[in-house]
Formats: structure tokens, sequence, C-alpha cells
């Protein structure tokens, strides 16, 4: 029976599938080389028929197609067409017909090849039971429809007969499907690296496993053993068991071809125990078809399985190099499931002693009585996992610090199986912190002390330099005050000078004693009312107001803030003065207070028309000792926007600037709303 197929040469780059049309010697050498073996496996499977009609039981060709497109991709997709239409040529089929029937034969295999690598992960068909099955299905359903193409071109162009075409469809599909199943396989997985090592005694039980069966699949298929019946066949099943169990993959393929090529060559000659059926065909593709699928699920449970144990060995030796770390399972009661060695050393159980016992075990008898364990066993299989710290009992009583999380495990149902458990013993680092946790402790208390004893020094200190500024003062303005008329222009001038600069010491020093207060003081937060503190303020400062003939203007929007109501008022009363004194002589004071709420924050904005600062000073004002040259001269200390930074990060708040010089400045503070 005739095989078909024809495409375009096409190489899918990436997910956008681009195809790329390449035309070099490399290619038309690969082309040309597959083109001819399609050909020599399609003479060979014409020649190998079971039935009249010449109808192959294993069209080869198919699995060489998928083995070659598997290897060189969609681009060596021309090789079978090529030589699908020069076999369809040679055994006397119209041009037309043998072009159409090469396109249709060229279909089966391109679409089995996306549906595999669309289907099945990793570069190796085989290694799975799951993938088996999944390569079956690719089989099955990919030559369906070409070769209904190819039987409907033969049909049309007067080769067969449109009354056969179902019949003609399913024996052609059935070979399609064989020769993927036997040929495939074996082309491919000769072409893989193999991962069995092979040793002295398992060459001896391959070269007398393959002996076995060369000579029980001889007697049966030769007809000795006919009389037995039909089912005896399967008897060769046994012996290819043992081969895909012992001798992996490579061996399998081989005992399968080798079985299968026996089973055909006695039907064609008509011996053997399916030639003298009424309907060898059908008989013999199951046969294959069972000996083939035994071979393939059997071998890949065999590679699953080892490729199990050695992940189960990669994770023990890593779970006994993981020093310091205790890693072990849970079933799904809480109770041990597995031990490691490093578990044994930390927690000084054995295996034997410890497997099936509940997780509580370890615990503190305070931790066990508050139910810590379920708790955490409960957070883990509800959350998906769960971190803990804390103090751990060893098996002879000692106790040890750990941190650790708990892992819960689903299975593909999303049931539990139970958790995974790793713990660090920390224990050295937790007495460690404890005594560096004490250290600080008493350090900062010592520091308390000393700052408290500085603090009372520098309020001594102050106090005792205020009284001498202040006798300054006093005795400089009684001498304007009682002899002015003795004195020169001169000497009343330096008297002024005197009693000026003793009140601005007086005032630096009180600045400095705020400053410094609000770096240590207890501070008190609670809800404030901004629009009662912005008046109260307003009402302190209102002299000035009305002196500086100040307009002052009022937003809508008053939330309440999280603060203290002295620290509040003190930063306000910083900002609406330096609106009144940064003025110019010229223009009358304007000020905008408003307030609002952003992102859980509540901002308060003064604004004002006074001489503005340069945007490279802006950062500098809130420094302390900070008085940047003026027009205005207005008097001050360098202490009023430092201290109002000071008192607003006691207030968990901030503050800041935006400027333009000559026009004015906005001072903002930012605190929690309420």
């Amino acid at each position: 029976m005739q095989k078909w197929g024809a495409m375009f040469e096409a190489r899918f780059v990436g997910e956008d599938e681009l195809a790329k049309v390449t035309f070099s010697r490399k290619w038309l050498a690969q082309v040309l080389g597959l083109a001819g073996l399609y050909f020599a496996l399609a003479r060979f499977g014409n020649v190998a028929v079971v039935a009249e009609g010449s109808v192959a039981a294993v069209w080869p060709a198919a699995g060489l197609a998928i083995a070659g497109l598997w290897w060189g991709g969609y681009r060596l997709a021309p090789a079978i067409a090529l030589g699908a239409f020069v076999f369809a040529w040679l055994n006397g089929v119209p041009t037309p017909v043998g072009a159409a029937a090469a396109f249709a034969s060229m279909l089966g295999p391109i679409v089995a090849l996306f549906l595999m690598r669309r289907y099945i992960g990793g570069p190796r068909l085989f290694d799975r039971v799951g993938d088996v099955f999944l390569f079956f299905l690719c089989a099955a359903v990919a030559p369906a429809l070409a070769d209904a193409l190819g039987v409907a071109s033969l049909c049309w162009g007067g080769v067969g007969k449109w009354d056969d075409f179902l019949g003609l469809w399913l024996l052609s599909w059935a070979g399609d499907l064989m020769g993927m199943l036997i040929a495939a396989p074996a082309l491919l997985v000769w072409t893989w690296p193999d991962n069995l090592r092979w040793t002295g005694r398992m060459r001896i039980e391959a070269a007398a496993g393959f002996m076995l069966l060369t000579i029980c699949s001889g007697l049966i298929f030769t007809g000795e053993l006919a009389p037995l019946g039909v089912g005896f066949p399967f008897l060769v099943l046994p012996i290819l068991v043992w081969i895909a169990v012992r001798l992996g993959q490579r061996a399998t393929v081989s005992a399968t071809l080798l079985v299968c090529a026996f089973a055909m060559w006695g039907t064609i000659q008509g011996m053997g125990p399916f030639a003298e059926l009424d309907m060898p065909l059908p008989v013999l593709e199951f046969f294959l078809g069972v000996v083939a699928m035994t071979g393939l699920v059997l071998a890949a449970g065999v590679t699953e399985r080892t490729h199990l144990r050695q992940v189960e060995e990669r994770f023990r030796l890593l779970v006994e190099s993981a020093k310091g770390y205790a890693i072990y399972m849970l079933d799904a009661e809480g109770r041990i499931a597995t031990w490691s060695a490093e578990a044994e050393r930390i927690k000084g159980y054995r295996a034997e002693e410890i497997v099936g016992k509940p997780f509580r075990t370890f615990f503190t008898p305070e931790d066990a009585q508050r139910g810590v364990p379920e708790q955490v066993l409960r957070m883990a299989r509800e959350e998906g996992q769960a971190g803990y710290e804390g103090w751990r009992v060893r098996k002879d009583g000692s106790r040890f610090f750990v941190e650790g999380v708990i892992t819960a495990l689903r299975d593909e149902s999303g049931a539990l199986s139970g958790f995974s458990k790793v713990a660090h013993d920390v224990t050295d680092q937790r007495r460690m912190s404890d005594l560096l946790e004490a250290k600080v402790q008493e350090r900062t208390a010592q520091l308390r002390a000393s700052l408290s004893s500085v603090e009372e020094l520098l309020y001594t200190i102050a106090h005792d330099l205020r009284a001498p500024i202040r006798h300054m003062r006093s005795f400089a303005q009684l001498l304007l005050m009682e002899h002015a008329d003795r004195l020169d222009d001169t000497a009343r001038d330096y008297l002024n000078r005197i009693s000026t600069a003793a009140a601005s010491g007086d005032e630096l020093i009180r600045d400095l004693l705020e400053y410094g207060r609000l770096s240590h003081e207890a501070v008190s937060l609670a809800p404030v009312d901004l629009q009662q503190a912005v008046q109260a303020v307003l009402q302190a400062v209102a002299g000035e107001i009305q002196q500086r003939h100040a307009h002052v203007q009022f937003g809508q929007e008053w939330p309440r803030v999280v603060a203290n109501e002295r620290l509040l008022e003190q930063i306000l009363t910083n900002f609406v003065t330096n609106a009144l004194l940064y003025a110019p002589p010229n223009r009358e004071p304007e000020i905008a207070i408003s307030a609002e709420s952003e992102g859980g924050k509540t901002v308060l904005r003064v604004r004002d028309n006074g001489i503005g600062i340069p945007p490279e000073q802006i950062d500098r004002v809130f420094e302390p000792f900070i008085r940047l040259p003026n027009a205005s001269n207005a008097p001050g200390t360098g202490m009023g926007l430092a201290i109002a930074k000071r008192a607003a990060e006691r207030l968990n708040g901030t503050v800041g600037a935006d400027s333009t010089l000559g026009k004015g400045s906005c001072f903002w503070l930012r605190l929690q709303a309420a």
C-alpha cells in the first residue's frame, strides 16, 4: 500500500512561529538523505504485506518521519514529501494523484510532531509513563486526517474504489500507528544518551535475554508451536518485561523490534499463529501494539522510578549536608514521618525513637500547654506555610532555641498529605543576642543617667549664664534711665548695644534649652483639633498681625491629627511668626493657612508673600544657627525652624518648605491623621 505526504519546508522561530525558508547545502543533503531512507522503508513496508490487497501491517516510514522531524524540525518536511512522491510515482500512481497523496502523507508527521512538542514536556519522549500514553495518543490522532486525505486522493484518481474508502482508511491508519509505535521509539531512543551504567553482569544478562527472546520468537512465529493456539504469542511478554525492567530503554525498544520483526516475517511467510486466521492483519496489529506499548510503558516506569531514587538520594545528601538544620517530614496528623542525622544530632532522638511520635514532643511544657504546636500546624494548613521561633526540649531535657518554617504539602487533588519542617538551631546566636541586649539595656540606662545629669548641668549652666546676662541688661537700662543726661551720644549708643546683645544672648540660651529639652522629654500623643490649634496661635500673635497689617486666610478642611497640642502650637507659631517677620517693608503680609488629607496623612500649610528663600538654601533653613541674609533685617537666633523640625520629629511627623525667591514661601507640616 502506498504512503503519501508533502509540505513546504518551514522552521518555527519562538512563539510567533515565523516561517524561515533555508536552502543551504547542508539542508539539501539532509533532505535527500532522509528522502532516501523514507523511500527505502516505504519499499520495505510495501513488500511486508500480510493480506490480499497489499495492506502493510506496519508502515515503518511513518516512524522514520516522526524521528526525522523530531531531530531536524519542520525544516526537513520536504524530505518526507519527496520520498513519498517518488515511491508513489515508481508504483505507477499518476503524477497529480501522487502529488496530492504526498501532501496528505506529510500532514500526519507534522501534526504528530506539533502535538508532541505541545503536550509532552522535555526533550525525551519516553522517560515518564504519562508521556508514553501521550505519545500513543499523538501517534493515533495525527495520522487519522492525513490518511483520510491520502485515501481520498487515491480514490479520486481511480487508484482505489470509493466503496472501499473506510476499510482502506482504517488499514492505512493502523499501519501508520504501528510504524510510529515500533520504528520511531527504536530510532529516537538510540540517539539519546544512555544513563544506564552497564556492568559485566548486565551484559551477560542482556545476551542471555536476547538469546532466549530470539529462540522463543523463532519457535512461535515459524509455526513450530502453532498448535498451542493464538494466545501463545503473548508468552514472549514475560521475557520483554524482564528486559524492560532490568536493561533500560535501548534494550527494550530493540527487543520490541525483534519480536515484531519475527511476528511480521512469520505471518508474511504463512507461518505462525496468525497466518491461518481469516483476518490475520487486525490480530497481528493488536499483538504488535500490545508488545510495543508494554515495552515502552515498563521502561518508562523503570526510568521514572530510577529518577525518583536519584532525586531522593540527592535530597538525602542535601539534608545530611545541611549542618545546623533539622529537616524532616510530618504526616497529615502532625506525627513525625522521616528523620535525619542532623535532626538526631540537634534533638538527641534516634529515628526508631521518634518516628511516629507527635510534633509536640519537642515543645516546652509551657508552650505545649498553651497549644503552640497545634497553632503552628493550623497556620501552616490554612496559609500554606508558618514560620516560628522559640525554645525546644532535647531528649536529655536540655533546651535549645530554634528558628524554622513548616510547610503544608498537598497532592494533585489539593488534599493535605503532610508537612515539611526545617528547624535551625540558633541557640548560640540567641544567647549572644540576649547577652548583647542586656549589655545594650545596661548601657542605655547608663546613657540615660548621663543625659539626665548633662541636662541638669545644662539647666544649671543656663540659669547661671542667664543671671549675669540679665544683670548686664538691667544695669545698662538703669544707666540709660537715671544718668542719660550725663552721658553723651556715644555712651548711650554703647549702653543700647550692651542691652541688645544681652537680650539676644538670653534669647539664644532659651532657644538652646528648648531644643535640648525636645530631644529628651516624654511626649504624649493624642487626637488634636487642628482648627482650634490654629486659632490659639493666631490669638497669641494677634498683636503682631495687627501691627503689620497682615491679612490671614483660612482653608475649608480641618481634619483632626495625632499630635501633642503644645508642640503643634509651637510649630505653627514659628511658621506664622516667620511669615510676619520676613515680609518686605513695602508689602503687607498675606498669610494663607490650610490643611488637607493625603494618603492617611494630614498636611498643614502656611503660605506667605515674603522675601522667599533661594532654592539651594531651602534644606539649610531647618539646621540650627542658620540665618540666611535678608533685606528685612528680621531678628532671631537661627534656632526657630530647627526647633520646629525637632518638635515635628517628636510628633512622628515631618516638616519642609517650598519657596520662590522674591514671591514667598510655603512651610508645611505632615502628621498622622486621627
